[in-house]
């Protein structure tokens, strides 16, 4: 009975967890699986279990899988492009795992931040609603994130990757030869299968985290511009200023400057993160033109996730650049020619702070937007028609 008692607690928490709509229930989706690994992104500490074996893992078979792979198989130029391939992704997920392992104490507070902030701007009832469905909104494209790459992942990406016969460009399990007799097949097959897993566990909830925190510090930005805009909204006839203008100025200043630190820690904490994944994504979706249409299906799941994850990235930082942009309007917007002298002064101040562009950039020097992605798909097109045809 205690067994069934807790199944239906946990299956009651589950179905509150989706059903609500806040800051909080987003951040414990993504912290599901990392807290089951032992890393959780809300604890103190991590479990150094996880990491030791997943690096190893990565190393042994991916990293001297493909060394191996290159110095004694390949030999044709499809050879050497499904490997590197390979290699792209031991940089794409060596960098997460850093990143995860490194960056814990600023993304801590950083997270912390995200919540006073949030707490703050659902203090006013007239945008609750507004707030609620943002966050379903935003709810809606990291479930669409994972159920689309673990889709992927079953139905595809694992079967070949776990297949000790198909060498999927790296050389599986070396020195455990011959993998097709027993215990080499069931022991290679298990650690393939256990280190796809890791892989998934890292790169998945590292990509998920930070959709969530960029999309959610575009929501800030929006609430926050569309709050600063009803002070116009008073009785002119009666006064001559909003009289609360005085009491609600201030903790709008004080929501833009934790929206400001955010920004500015964002920016430490993906900036080289997402120049690498950049350069990663851009050397697999490139080179995955030059392989032959009948190799295409084993490797179209690391297509697709490079794809999806480089235009997500795009999409949202220019959202977020969009409500930067939209904030500074809404405070030049915000009646401030009919405050004291004292009220206009905070005003100009923080309309300064908002006429500061509002970007993340890849490697501290590419801007992460649309126009970016664009060009980059345009590049990639023209590099595949010079040396396809």
């Amino acid at each position: 009975m205690d067994l069934i008692d807790k199944l239906k607690n946990v299956f009651r928490e589950i179905k509150m967890r989706l059903q609500d709509n806040s800051y909080d229930s987003l951040l414990w989706i993504v912290n599901i699986v990392p807290n089951l690994a032992g890393f959780s992104i809300r604890g103190d500490t991590i479990s150094a279990l996880f990491w030791i074996v997943h690096l190893t893992m990565l190393t042994y078979l991916y990293g001297v899988g493909s060394l191996v792979y290159q110095i004694r198989f390949a030999r044709t130029p499809g050879d050497y492009i499904k490997s590197y391939v390979n290699v792209s992704l031991i940089v794409l997920i060596a960098n997460n795992s850093y990143w995860f392992i490194k960056k814990r104490p600023l993304l801590k507070l950083t997270l912390g931040e995200l919540c006073e902030s949030d707490e703050l701007s659902r203090s006013n009832p007239i945008f609750r609603t507004i707030h609620e469905r943002a966050i379903f909104r935003i709810k809606i494209i990291i479930l669409t994130f994972y159920g689309f790459n673990l889709t992927n992942a079953i139905g595809v990406y694992l079967p070949h990757r776990v297949d000790v016969l198909n060498n999927y460009a790296m050389t599986p399990c070396v020195g455990m030869e011959p993998l097709s007799s027993s215990p080499n097949r069931e022991i290679c097959l298990t650690l393939l299968f256990l280190q796809e897993i890791s892989i998934m566990t890292v790169v998945l909830n590292y990509q998920a985290l930070l959709l969530l925190v960029i999309a959610h510090t575009a929501l800030l930005y929006r609430l926050l511009s569309y709050e600063i805009m009803k002070l116009t909204e008073f009785d002119a006839v009666k006064y001559f200023n909003n009289p609360n203008v005085n009491i609600l100025l201030p903790v709008l200043i004080r929501r833009h400057a934790i929206i400001l630190r955010i920004i500015e820690n964002l920016k430490a904490l993906y900036s080289v993160p997402i120049g690498v994944n950049f350069g990663s994504n851009a050397v697999c979706m490139s080179l995955f033109f030059y392989l032959p249409l009948q190799e295409w299906l084993q490797f179209m799941p690391v297509l697709a996730y490079c794809f999806l994850v480089f235009f997500l990235y795009c999409f949202l930082c220019q959202r977020l650049t969009n409500a930067a942009e939209f904030f500074e309007r809404a405070v030049y917007a915000c009646g401030w020619e009919s405050f004291t002298t004292k009220e206009r002064k905070a005003v100009y101040f923080m309309l300064r702070q908002a006429q500061k562009p509002v970007e993340i950039l890849a490697a501290d020097i590419i801007p992460v937007n649309i126009a970016t992605f664009a060009t980059t798909l345009q590049a990639i097109f023209k590099l595949f028609t010079v040396f396809k045809f």
